[in-house]
């Protein structure tokens, strides 16, 4: 609009953009109105989003979809923490946010009661600031497989109660974690945190892809991916088409052989065990070598005892449930590889290690809550929506609704 650009409250009150006209209105704290026509490269054809708007005021990107449906997502501040206020974070695995999903939509459809009324709960706490619930990577990619109205509900379910809250790439938390245990091996501070559940934009995506912020990513472009992410997502979870998925042949027999030649070694279980974490350390050697060269500038990598490699491991919140999944994986004759196990085991060995709450499919599930047990933390993770529910509310949660309702009268 031919002015210079300026991020402040104090010049204006709304921005919105209008997909189905192709136009942009800037409504300023002055009252002035200022409206223009959409650029054609951010007017995508056949959008599901009607229209957007930026609340300067509350700091929020109000989405409508072209059914009507309006999605509230949280901004993003460069320069404060995650605005939690108080509200634990939930995880929910992708089957139990099609539950959640019809506890939204049609809540008959849901046939046992206590999961009925659990997920109606879990829906309460989510809309009226009870409780966060963030959406990952492996959530795109589950929901991705859908199609038609499914898609959709689904998709606004997870848009709608997530409120663009996001848990960080699991690949960017393990990088992290393999330089905070190489960092901690040499004897040197950590350094360079970062926030694992937040509504930066684009971080389930990665910081390998464009979709994420960088470290070098300016003021000006860091405001204007939190405009634009919350639709980015948004389109991508109710897009009607569905992507095909991939095999992953290759992974899942790789993986089938380490648990074959597992089951050859005529070895007592706890030394069966101690190949397996050393075959995982191996395998995924890079993590840690990486780091190592960075700080110290040798390609001298260290060889570390299996009593190591245990401690080294077990000392991540991440890694350790994940390298003991891959271990408890490895030594299982019965144990089938398949496609999901891929999604399924990082990322919800993530969500476990930094989120308050998991709600998971059974076995997977059952084998975190397990990992957690063996390595003394905290058990955390259900398999149903009624027994998350009883431990979230047990431990105190409430909406904001609750907590603002006066005590009840007691007559002396």
């Amino acid at each position: 609009m031919g002015e210079a650009f300026v991020i402040s409250t104090d010049v204006y009150k709304y921005w919105q953009v209008d997909f189905q006209k192709g136009t942009i209105k800037i409504v300023c704290q002055d009252g002035q109105i200022l409206e223009d026509e959409l650029h054609s490269k951010f007017s995508p054809r056949n959008s599901q989003i009607a229209n957007s708007t930026f609340d300067w005021e509350k700091w929020w990107i109000i989405s409508t979809t072209t059914r009507g449906h309006l999605i509230i997502t949280e901004g993003f501040n460069p320069n404060s923490p995650p605005p939690f206020n108080g509200r634990p974070s939930v995880y929910l695995d992708q089957n139990r946010w099609r539950t959640v999903s019809d506890a939204l939509h049609d809540p008959e459809r849901i046939a046992d009661p206590g999961e009925r009324q659990a997920a109606q709960d879990l829906v309460q706490l989510a809309l009226d600031g009870g409780i966060v619930l963030p959406l990952s990577m492996g959530h795109m990619l589950e929901t991705a497989g859908l199609h038609n109205e499914r898609r959709y509900e689904v998709g606004v379910a997870m848009a709608s109660l997530a409120g663009g809250w996001q848990i960080r790439n699991p690949l960017d938390l393990w990088k992290q974690e393999a330089e905070l245990t190489i960092r901690g091996h040499l004897g040197l501070p950590e350094v360079g945190h970062i926030y694992p559940i937040v509504t930066e934009p684009g971080a389930l995506f990665g910081f390998d892809t464009r979709l994420g912020i960088a470290n070098e990513t300016t003021d000006v472009d860091t405001f204007m991916a939190m405009l634009t992410m919350p639709n980015v997502i948004l389109s991508s979870l109710i897009d009607p088409e569905p992507m095909p998925k991939h095999p992953l042949t290759m992974w899942i027999d790789h993986h089938a052989r380490i648990t074959s030649r597992m089951d050859t070694e005529n070895v007592p279980k706890s030394q069966r065990r101690q190949l397996a974490r050393r075959r995982y350390w191996n395998e995924n050697i890079g993590f840690y070598t990486a780091p190592y060269r960075k700080l110290t500038r040798s390609f001298d990598f260290p060889t570390f005892s299996d009593r190591e490699v245990a401690g080294l491991l077990s000392a991540s919140p991440m890694v350790g449930l994940l390298s003991e999944l891959f271990v408890r994986r490895f030594t299982d004759r019965q144990n089938k590889w398949r496609r999901n196990d891929l999604i399924d085991i990082f990322h919800l060995s993530s969500a476990a290690a930094y989120a308050n709450y998991v709600c998971a499919e059974t076995h997977t599930g059952t084998q975190l809550r397990e990992a957690q047990r063996a390595l003394g933390r905290s058990e955390t993770v259900f398999t149903s929506l009624g027994a998350l529910i009883t431990a979230v509310r047990r431990d105190g949660a409430k909406t904001q609704s609750e907590r603002l309702a006066p005590e009840p009268f007691t007559s002396p």
